[in-house]
């Protein structure tokens, strides 16, 4: 296991200001239907299940397979399911953006150098959503697929819970309580979203 190269990966995939797409948490907060650690790791969770794992999570864990066996003529379909109807607009740009930053950061990554070797050609004529950048760069880091889906998972709510400390406000301590909170249901996600397919990838109303 690539433990420094997991944590460079993790780091690089946080932009700045938090996740690209914050599901609604703006909003929330105006509403003050968003006040409290407890609601707040209620719509983490809500959004882990509903989007974040039957979306990017199995986007993730498809495109790690892809690329651990070598299988990369599966990856243009992901990323075609990940830029249509599926996933909502907004989601997709956030998405797109963030794929596309970590795909261009991580070029300068010694350890990332077989995975550019192989699939810069691939990455420029198809949408390179975070996802997928992600799940074939963690693929050089563990060779464990529900390992690094549960890292993207976590990774994503991190950045959620990260922008609405900000936004609420709350302490960041109360934000480091949600996350450790959310742990368990993100490893049970992970497992699930584990050997789907790309006709599995959807977000669910």
């Amino acid at each position: 296991m690539n433990v420094m190269g997991l944590v460079q990966l993790c780091e690089a995939a946080q932009p700045a200001g938090g996740y690209g797409h914050t599901f609604g948490i703006e909003r929330m907060v105006r509403g003050g239907q968003l006040r409290s650690a407890a609601e707040l790791e209620h719509v983490v969770t809500d959004v882990l299940e509903a989007a974040i794992g039957p979306a990017d999570g199995v986007a993730s864990g498809i495109t790690f397979r892809a690329a651990r066996g070598g299988a990369f003529e599966r990856i243009p379909e992901v990323c075609a399911v990940m830029s249509s109807g599926r996933v909502p607009a907004e989601m997709q740009m956030a998405s797109l953006q963030m794929g596309q930053r970590l795909w261009v950061m991580s070029r300068g990554w010694n350890w990332a150098g077989s995975v550019h070797d192989q699939l810069d050609g691939l990455a420029e004529h198809n949408d390179l959503h975070h996802a997928v950048a992600f799940g074939l760069l963690v693929s050089e880091t563990t060779s464990s697929q529900v390992r690094a889906i549960a890292t993207y998972l976590y990774n994503t709510a991190k950045n959620i819970v990260l922008a609405a400390v900000r936004i609420i406000p709350l302490e960041e301590e109360v934000g480091m309580r949600v996350l450790s909170g959310v742990q368990p249901r993100i490893a049970q996600l992970a497992a699930r979203c584990a050997d789907k397919e790309a006709g599995d990838i959807g977000v669910r109303n």
